[in-house]
């Protein structure tokens, strides 16, 4: 979901398929609460969602939340926004990549862990240990259940996504790095590709 625009209306009519099925869909996203609460198409099409790749998870039937806050990492947060070069979201920062010398010296005058995650060029900065993959594992916690994961990704970030997953799906256009880990790669890009791979999980010939 790195797009402005809407999903297409096929796309929403699998997901609602596949939950009517049974399925529980988790929403793992770069993107901040407050972006995906003003996306009525997304916002309820998920059961959860993994918001700042890993650093929120929050359930919107029962209004839970949880945040992975460590020691330092707000003070950290708020040195680097005085950066003119650092984006903020709710709980993290991001940054170009060419920039990660200054922030790295933050780090150390802080002594806070931090891992940075590459996604295009864009640096995106989170408390050391937590990820996508993390935040699947306790949304599924939260969520009550236990099962076989089924991944879909397409940017180096969705790495840690698929590091959980059983079944790891990406779209045409994906970063070959992700390809490569994946169990089944969809002829088209973006939300075709997207379809693709939701009508087959939907018909069962996936996985």
């Amino acid at each position: 979901m790195g797009g402005e625009t809407r999903l297409p209306p096929e796309v929403s009519a699998l997901l609602a398929e596949l939950r009517r099925k049974g399925w529980k869909l988790i929403l793992a996203t770069g993107r901040d609460r407050n972006y995906v609460e003003g996306r009525e198409d997304v916002a309820d099409a998920f059961d959860c969602w993994v918001l700042e790749n890993g650093m929120e998870v929050y359930l919107p039937s029962s209004r839970a939340s949880h945040v992975y806050l460590t020691e330092g990492w707000e003070e950290l947060r708020r040195q680097v926004l005085k950066l003119p070069f650092a984006g903020a979201k709710k709980w993290t920062f991001h940054f170009p990549k060419e920039h990660l010398g200054e922030v790295e010296k933050l780090v150390e005058k802080l002594r806070v862990q931090v891992s940075f995650k590459d996604n295009r060029g864009v640096l995106h900065a989170l408390p050391a240990g937590v990820d996508k993959g993390v935040g699947v594992l306790k949304a599924l916690k939260m969520l009550g259940v236990e099962g076989y994961i089924v991944a879909l990704g397409d940017a180096m970030i969705d790495l840690d996504l698929f590091r959980v997953a059983d079944f790891k799906a990406a779209v045409g256009n994906a970063e070959a790095e992700v390809k490569k880990e994946a169990n089944y790669v969809a002829g088209k890009p973006n939300g075709e590709g997207a379809s693709e791979i939701l009508r087959k999980l939907a018909e069962g010939s996936l996985p």
